[in-house]
This record gives C-alpha cells, sequence and structure tokens, in this order.
C-alpha cells in the first residue's frame, strides 16, 4: 500500500514522463524539488496521456538521513 504519494498528470501534449525515469528528481518551474519519480503509466488521468508517481522529496531525504546540495 502506499500512502502520501504524489500524482503528477501532464499539462502540455506530452507524457509528463516515460519509461526509464524511475529514480528522477522531481523539479517544479523555478527549480525546487519536490518529489522522486518511482512509477508512470502509459494511460489514463483526465488527458489519456498517462500518470506519474513520486515519492515527496523531504520524506525520501529523511529516510536516507540527507539533504540536497545547491552548487
Amino acid at each position: 500500500m502506499f500512502e502520501d504519494q504524489l500524482e503528477i498528470e501532464s499539462s502540455t501534449g506530452d507524457p509528463f514522463s516515460r519509461g526509464g525515469d524511475s529514480g528522477s528528481l522531481v523539479v517544479a518551474d523555478g527549480g525546487l524539488a519536490f518529489g522522486l519519480l518511482f512509477a508512470g503509466s502509459d494511460t489514463g488521468g483526465s488527458n489519456g496521456l498517462g500518470l506519474t508517481y513520486a515519492n515527496p522529496i523531504q520524506t525520501v531525504l529523511d529516510a536516507f538521513d540527507a539533504e540536497l546540495v545547491v552548487a
């Protein structure tokens, strides 16, 4: 069972993610990191382009006692 995960849907004409994107850092416009991508689908969502799922980045960082470094 997954709890407190992020569900992301594309707002453009292309899917938000594709196969092989697992492990990617998800960032908002402006560069703020907010998730770590772990799954996606080819179909579904309101636009039919699929849905993407991510762990909240702070949860990941806490689990590994890590922090993001801005260079």
